[in-house]
C-alpha cells in the first residue's frame, strides 16, 4: 500500500508538472503570436461575451473548447509587482486555460465598460502569486490599441458560487477588472480574487505607461 501510494502521488505530480510547462510552453508561442499581429498593424480580436458569466473552477462537467480551433489572443495582463506579462486568451474552458489566463465569457469585453473578468490557473509562472498581488498594486491590460491600466482595490476568497464579483459595478463606477483563481494552492475549494479599478487608458503607440517599471 505505501509503494502504491508513493506510486500514485508521483503520477499525480508528474501530470501537475507537465500541464505547467504546457502551459509555460503556449505562453511562449502565444507572445510570439500577439507580437507578430501587432507589429503588422493588427488590432487584437475583441474578446466577446457571448455567455452568462460563471465562475471558473466550479467543478463538474464543462464543456471543453475545440481541439481544432485555434487559440485567440485578446490582450496581455501585466502584473509589475509579480514580475509577470501573460497572454490573455479568449475563454475559460480546460482547453483554454491550458494556454494560460483567459477571458471570462460573459463579462464586459476587455476595453469596455463593466466588469471584465480573467481567470487562470494557480500555476507557477501564472497566478501562483496572485495572493502577493497587494491593494494599490498596478495591473495593465495591453491590447492592440491602448494600454489600461488599473489599481488593485479589492482581495477576497470566495465560495465557486459567488459569481456576484464578476457582477457589474455599482452606476456611475469607473469599470473593473476582475482576476480569479483557485485557493488555496493544489485545490479548488474557493476562489482567490483580485478586483481593480480603470485609472486610466493610454495609446499603445505612445509611451509604456511608467506602472511597467514599478519594482517587484
Amino acid at each position: 500500500m505505501v509503494a502504491s501510494g508513493v506510486a500514485l502521488g508521483g503520477t499525480t505530480a508528474w501530470n501537475w508538472w507537465s500541464r505547467v510547462r504546457e502551459v509555460h510552453s503556449a505562453q511562449e508561442r502565444l507572445t510570439g503570436v500577439l507580437d507578430e499581429q501587432w507589429a503588422a498593424g493588427g488590432a487584437t480580436p475583441s474578446a466577446r461575451s457571448r455567455q452568462a458569466a460563471a465562475m471558473p473552477f466550479a467543478g463538474g462537467a464543462r464543456p471543453a473548447a475545440t481541439p481544432s480551433a485555434p487559440a485567440v489572443p485578446v490582450a496581455r495582463l501585466h502584473l509589475p509587482t509579480l514580475g509577470l506579462a501573460l497572454v490573455v486568451v479568449d475563454g475559460v474552458d480546460d482547453a483554454h486555460l491550458l494556454l494560460g489566463p483567459g477571458y471570462i465569457p460573459g463579462t464586459a469585453p476587455i476595453g469596455t465598460t463593466g466588469n471584465t473578468g480573467i481567470a487562470g490557473h494557480r500555476y507557477p509562472g501564472v497566478f501562483w502569486d496572485l495572493d502577493r498581488l497587494r491593494i494599490g498594486a498596478p495591473v495593465l491590460l495591453e491590447t492592440g490599441d491602448a494600454w489600461f491600466v488599473y489599481r488593485v482595490m479589492d482581495a477576497s476568497v470566495v465560495g465557486p458560487e459567488r459569481h456576484e464579483v464578476l457582477g457589474p459595478p455599482p452606476p456611475g463606477a469607473n469599470p473593473l477588472l476582475t482576476l480569479v483563481t483557485c485557493e488555496p494552492k493544489l485545490s479548488t475549494d474557493r476562489r482567490l480574487i483580485r478586483q481593480a479599478t480603470l485609472v486610466r487608458r493610454d495609446p499603445h503607440d505612445g509611451p509604456r505607461p511608467v506602472e511597467l517599471s514599478t519594482p517587484r
